[in-house]
């Protein structure tokens, strides 16, 4: 039992619980006696209790009063959650008080208090707790007039610029008076909600239809909702507007997949890559030639200093590079006996080592000594 139940009992509030009525999804209505009168009493349950909790599209265009709760709830804080689970309660309270004053059949409110909703209990013909329809046996006729019924209670809904949100044969009761609407928990602001239109033709579908069903003359109706929601667009509805029932169906609204774009496999368009050494035949081909090691930049690698080296003893002689060879085809070749150079008459030939500048073996100066260099 809930601490707001517990505590309007220990306050006297609640004098005696008769027993418990019906226990629902979200909540547990108990026969109770307030004041020397019984009335029902319905007392929610705590969110983790609850086993509908997906209700975030409910709450769009929901708002309270006080602003910094307001902000606590957009943020989700633990005192937005608080504040957000005391504004679930109370909007039932509300849309009762509201519908109640303009003649839709729901009912009579009598108190809230502590998280506690007090009401009219609401009584069939024969003076008992009214069942739900679903669990109500119609006839034929009993079916045509509720659906007539009903179709009054969902304009006059509307009119107040609400929508049941959750409206099923479970939610309605076959009372004396006529079929009665309970539980507005999932109440929603037509004006306010991105998916009201929606909410309001599911709402009427489930009811409208299951009256339908019994009655098969009542088929041809099917555009009575989409006739009520195109006059509330227009502006034109009021509690007394009725539809023709000669309206046209709703268009049919065919989910357009959404194009996701695949991805195109990526093709390698590199070339294979040659087998290992091990495995590939050799065919006399020559070895692949393997790339040389990358080289890495010296631009942040300190410089080593140089060191020079000098040598105080003589120095060595130079090494003579030997001649180079000359390829066998560009040789010299001896020249013919009649091309030979001719020497001019009175004077010697030259021998070989010996220059015409008269210097000696060598090419040197005669005379001349060449200075060793000393360090």
């Amino acid at each position: 039992m809930a601490a707001g139940f517990e505590h309007l009992l220990s306050e006297g509030v609640i004098s005696e619980v008769l027993g418990r009525l019906q226990s629902g999804k979200e909540a547990e209505v108990y026969v109770v006696r307030f004041g020397g009168k019984v009335v029902a009493a319905k007392v929610y349950k705590d969110r983790v209790m609850r086993s509908f909790k997906n209700n975030s599209s409910y709450k769009e265009g929901r708002a309270v009063r006080n602003s910094r709760s307001q902000r606590a709830m957009d943020r989700g804080s633990a005192f937005g959650k608080a504040a957000a689970e005391d504004a679930w309660k109370t909007a039932e309270a509300n849309a009762l008080y509201k519908l109640h004053a303009e003649g839709v059949r729901v009912p009579t409110p009598v108190l809230f208090l502590d998280g506690v909703l007090l009401m009219e209990l609401v009584l069939d013909a024969h003076g008992e707790p009214a069942k739900r329809i679903i669990d109500t046996h119609l006839t034929v006729e009993d079916a045509n007039l509720a659906y007539h019924d009903m179709l009054g209670q969902l304009v006059r809904i509307l009119a107040c610029d609400l929508i049941h949100g959750d409206l099923s044969p479970y939610n309605v009761l076959w009372a004396a008076d006529g079929p009665t609407v309970i539980d507005f928990p999932q109440i929603i602001s037509a004006s306010h909600n991105s998916s009201s239109e929606r909410f309001f033709l599911r709402d009427a579908e489930n009811i409208l239809g299951h009256f339908a069903r019994i009655d098969r003359t009542l088929e041809a109706r099917r555009s009575d909702p989409w006739e009520i929601w195109q006059a509330y667009v227009r502006r034109e509805l009021t509690p007394e507007f009725r539809p023709t029932g000669r309206g046209r169906q709703p268009p049919m609204r065919v989910e357009r997949p959404v194009y996701v774009p695949q991805q195109r496999p990526r093709v390698d368009v590199r070339p294979p890559h040659p087998p290992a050494a091990a495995n590939r035949p050799n065919h006399g081909a020559p070895p692949l030639r393997q790339p040389p090691p990358r080289q890495h930049s010296q631009r942040n690698q300190p410089r080593m200093p140089e060191v020079i080296v000098r040598h105080r003893g003589p120095a060595p002689a130079p090494v003579a590079a030997p001649p180079p060879q000359q390829h066998p085809q560009h040789q010299q070749r001896q020249q013919h006996p009649q091309h030979q150079q001719r020497q001019p008459t009175g004077q010697a030939p030259v021998q070989s080592g010996e220059h015409a500048s008269g210097t000696g073996e060598g090419g040197a100066r005669p005379g001349r000594r060449r200075r060793r260099r000393r360090h």
